[in-house]
Parts: C-alpha cells; sequence; structure tokens
C-alpha cells in the first residue's frame, strides 16, 4: 500500500499535531508492504527520499488569499507530485494553507482526515463564543456573530467566507474523518462531516526515570502561547497565588504570539524570580520531572491536548480547565483538579493547594495519574486502527 501523509507545517519541530504527523510517518514506515511519503509546507523548498517540502509565501495577505481561492502555481506544483507519488490513499492533516488548492488536487484519490483541531467546526477554531462560554453546536447562522474574537469585521468575513469554503470542500473530497476524542467526533458528527471516527492519539509508552521527586511549588506549562490556550488567564492567576506564596515557580515552555506580551507582564507584575519563560521544548521529560503539577489553562476548545497524557504519563497530575476533552481525561479530586476559567482566583486556590509535592493528597494524585495513563491503549494497537481505515471502499 502506497500511503501520502499530507500537513501544513511539514517540520518535527512543532506542536501537538506535528508530533502526531512524524510519528504515524514513523510507525507506518516500519511496516511491511506499506510505503509512505510526507508532503507540506515550509520557508524554504526541500526533497528527500520520503518527503516533499513546498515553499509557502511568507505574507500574511497572501496567505488569507489562498485560504479562500485555488493558486494556480501550487496546484500544478501539487498535482504533478501526486500524480508522481500515485498513492494508494491520502492522509491529511491540519490543511488550513492553500485548502481549496489541495482539495482540488487530490480530486481522483481516496482520502481520510485526521481532525487535529476546531478549524472544521468554527472559523476561529476556539468554538467559543464572546462570553467565553463553549459553543455547544458549533458555528452557525443563529452564533454568526458570536464566535468573532479578536478581528476587525473585514478580517472576520473573510475568515468566515474561507471556512465554509473549506467546509464544502471537505465534505466533497473526503470519506473518512478521525478525531483523537469523543468530544470532538461528536461535534463533527453533529455538523455533517460523515463516518467520524475515534482514535486515541499516539503517545510516550516507555515513560524512563519515573523515580524523580517532583520539586514543591513548581509548576509546569508547556505549550503555544497563543490567547485560546488560556496564556494571560494563567499569568493572572499564578500573581494571584504569589501573593500568597512567594516560593512558587511557573515554567513556561514554548512559543507563539503572545510571548512579548507576556514577558512584559511578568515584568509589570515583578514574577520575574517566579517565572521562567523558556523556548518550546521538544523533549520535555524533564520538565515533567521537575514540576509536582502540569497547568493545561485552554479557554477555546481542545481536540485533545497531548500534554495531558504525557504529564499523566510522568506520574504528574494536571490542574485542567473544565473543558473540552480535559474533563474527559482528568478525574477531577482524583487523578488532577478541574478549574472554571471564568471564576477568578480558582486556579490560584487549586495552585496553593497541590503546591506541597509531600503532601498525602499531592502524592495520591500522582499514583492515580500514573495509573490512569496506563489505561491508554499503546501504539501499536492505535496503529493497526488506522490501517484498518486506509482500506475503506
Amino acid at each position: 500500500m502506497n500511503i501520502l501523509l499530507i500537513t501544513d507545517h511539514h517540520s518535527p519541530h512543532g506542536g501537538g499535531a506535528e508530533k502526531q504527523f512524524f510519528t504515524l510517518k514513523e510507525l507506518l514506515k516500519n511496516q511491511p508492504d506499506i510505503a509512505v511519503t510526507s508532503l507540506g509546507f515550509g520557508p524554504k523548498s526541500l526533497q528527500g527520499n520520503d518527503f516533499v517540502v513546498l515553499k509557502e509565501t511568507r505574507s500574511k495577505a497572501m496567505r488569507q488569499l489562498w485560504r479562500m481561492f485555488v493558486n494556480p502555481v501550487k496546484y500544478l506544483q501539487l498535482r504533478r507530485l501526486i500524480k508522481k507519488i500515485n498513492p494508494d490513499i491520502i492522509h491529511l492533516h491540519n490543511i488550513k494553507k492553500y485548502t481549496p488548492t489541495l482539495l482540488k488536487a487530490i480530486q481522483g484519490y481516496p482520502a481520510i482526515q485526521t481532525v487535529h483541531d476546531f478549524s472544521p467546526i468554527c472559523p476561529t477554531q476556539w468554538n467559543v463564543h464572546k462570553n467565553l462560554q463553549p459553543c455547544k453546536t458549533g458555528f452557525s447562522w443563529r452564533c454568526f456573530w458570536q464566535h468573532r474574537r479578536d478581528y476587525s469585521v473585514i478580517s472576520y468575513l473573510a475568515l468566515v467566507f474561507s471556512f465554509l469554503r473549506m467546509r464544502t470542500l471537505l465534505k466533497k473530497s473526503v470519506t473518512q474523518f478521525i478525531a483523537p476524542s469523543p468530544f470532538l467526533t461528536n461535534y463533527l458528527e453533529m455538523n455533517g462531516y460523515k463516518n467520524a471516527a475515534y482514535i486515541f492519539p499516539f503517545h510516550s509508552t516507555h515513560i524512563e526515570n519515573l523515580k524523580k521527586e517532583p520539586q514543591s511549588n513548581h509548576f509546569l506549562f508547556l505549550g503555544q502561547l497563543e490567547k485560546q490556550k488560556g496564556i494571560h488567564f494563567l499569568l493572572r492567576e499564578f500573581h494571584l497565588a504569589v501573593q500568597k506564596n512567594n516560593n512558587l515557580l511557573l515554567t513556561i515552555a514554548g512559543n507563539g504570539s503572545q510571548k512579548k506580551d507576556i514577558k512584559e507582564k511578568i515584568k509589570q507584575w515583578h514574577l520575574e524570580d517566579n517565572i521562567h519563560l523558556i523556548d518550546w521544548c521538544n523533549n520535555p521529560a524533564e520538565l515533567y520531572q521537575q514540576c509536582c503539577a502540569v497547568i493545561f489553562p485552554s479557554i477555546g476548545l481542545e481536540s485533545f491536548g497531548l500534554v495531558l497524557i504525557e504529564a499523566m504519563a510522568h506520574a504528574r497530575p494536571v490542574i485542567g480547565s473544565n473543558r473540552g476533552p480535559t474533563q474527559e481525561l482528568v478525574e477531577h479530586d482524583k487523578s488532577g483538579l478541574l478549574f472554571d476559567p471564568l471564576k477568578e482566583g480558582e486556579l490560584a486556590a487549586m495552585v496553593l493547594n497541590l503546591s506541597d509535592s509531600s503532601s498525602i493528597i499531592a502524592k495520591t494524585f500522582r499514583e492515580n495519574a500514573l495509573k490512569k495513563s496506563k489505561e491508554f491503549a499503546d501504539n501499536s494497537s492505535l496503529l493497526t486502527q488506522i490501517i484498518t481505515k486506509y482500506h475503506f471502499k
């Protein structure tokens, strides 16, 4: 079987979606009778034995334009490459760059897609209304303006246009959708995406050095530094907690558009000794082992959250917002704590309660988190589930 994997950001140095993409590729390469090639976009053109990277435009305006319309040059490039590879099946992942172009180029080939976020459900990907409450249905004409976040009217209308076009093209081009959580699967089904199936994401199955004791007062945030990830909310709550315990330490590992603003807030609130801001870490095992708990404060709805299961595999409890798949994975008051991101002081109180890693409750949470992680399906069985989807008719 000849498989073509396609994603936007063709680099292993990225978030959870990129990690899933390249893990899938490596697992498929080890399977007999399967040939796999990956295709995507990047800052410059690259080509190897089993991958092709096409150069993308750097202009933000042009990137938005090509989310709405077919780029004739990229279409010819993609069509020629796909014909040369001649895949038995195309497995799409994140395809927000050149979406109409790409979906036109794959016409005539069977295609499935793994959905890594809420972009097929909401133009902003947050799927949260202006009052920060999750949208129960996904984008519709009834809540048209409620989904508008930090966009001008013109920018939002352009975003909605590209979203509606992508939604129409996806439903015509893709036969099978895969989601990493029952939560997202339900949304896909509600919004008319055919054959939506739930398959647990790939994850680290062998974690070493679990005996390392966590550092009291030390917490970890690992992820993109974007507003929907709740990073500003986290800073505010941690500031409240520090006022009651000045020994608290928060490591923030990530990159994103809010990094400059975060640095300014840390300086403004005199948190230089309490918050360490570092770049994204592709191998965060040491970070997990140092902290006493991981904070997952997303305000926008997550499709899954790989950080959650990685933390549990390292026997670290999660303090997470009570929305989306976090509610499915974190057992409140057992393997972690769930808070309402709209209630000021709630997260701060939970940070203070878990700051002593030697407490009975902290030890119990760590044991329960590790126990929960061992219930997750292993990667080989997850790969089998995906390969089964490749044989649809």
